[in-house]
């Protein structure tokens, strides 16, 4: 029991410390000086280590600014508001794999996560896969409520946006640290609404995944370059990470 209670108390206090970090990035004094909603915060806890769940009241007003899309619903802007926080901390929080945001009777919750899969960062095609779930992760905190899926394999995406080069990814390779080389498929997507003359469909794949992946890894887990190939390797798109920085 005192094992426990320890436990807890540990928990309790990294919940804490990542709060407070919070507040001292965001240049404030107390959790009420967030913007709403984030100001309606009423408690934090760490159930297991890298995990911090938050509880808001159950009269929050969600979409009081209006600015979601039609088809998104309260667990799209808990969410969000989970990466907001990962914004802020996530890059001297190596250990931080998740921030819930829930209302406190449980009927509304969202989730923003590393998605990291454990991968060792010398095994070029374990550390090529981790990036690849972490950008379809990604994919689906944009997509699932668009899709009414859940994102967790490309044939989902592909048949929600059947012309989107995204939905193509065949092959996902990393040749060094640091580094991916993904080849897309051939398609409907190919000479569409999403490859076009200004912006092919491989600059479009490549800002998007190293952007999506780099918001969810940490340091030198993040994707330092990217490379698309698309048309049996007639085309391709070069990214760098600092081109990408937020």
């Amino acid at each position: 029991m005192a094992d426990a209670d320890a436990n807890v108390n540990s928990g309790q206090a990294w919940a804490d410390s990542k709060i407070e970090m919070w507040k001292e990035n965001s240049g404030i004094k107390s959790t009420k000086g967030f913007s709403y909603p984030y100001n309606l915060m009423t408690s934090w806890t760490s159930p297991e280590p890298g995990v911090i769940d938050i509880k808001l009241p159950n009269h929050m007003v969600f979409n009081r600014d209006g600015m979601q899309e039609p088809y998104q619903g309260p667990e799209d802007e808990l969410r969000t508001m989970g990466r907001i926080m990962f914004e802020s901390i996530g890059e001297a929080s190596p250990e931080l794999e998740s921030v819930t945001f829930a209302t406190e009777n449980g009927k509304h919750s969202g989730t923003y996560t590393r998605a990291r899969t454990g991968a060792d960062p010398t095994d070029r095609e374990a550390w090529a896969n981790e990036k690849y779930v972490q950008w379809l992760s990604g994919m689906n905190d944009i997509y699932e409520s668009m899709c009414h899926a859940t994102i967790t394999k490309l044939e989902v995406y592909r048949d929600c946006i059947p012309s989107d080069p995204h939905a193509y990814v065949s092959k996902v390779e990393s040749p060094a640290p640091g580094e991916l080389v993904v080849t897309l498929a051939d398609g409907p997507w190919i000479d569409g609404e999403y490859d076009s003359s200004q912006i092919p469909g491989v600059d479009f794949v490549a800002g998007n995944m190293i952007l999506k992946i780099n918001q969810k890894a940490h340091g030198d887990e993040q994707v330092k370059k990217i490379t698309v190939t698309a048309r049996d390797g007639k085309e391709s798109d070069t990214e760098l990470r600092e081109n990408w920085q937020q």
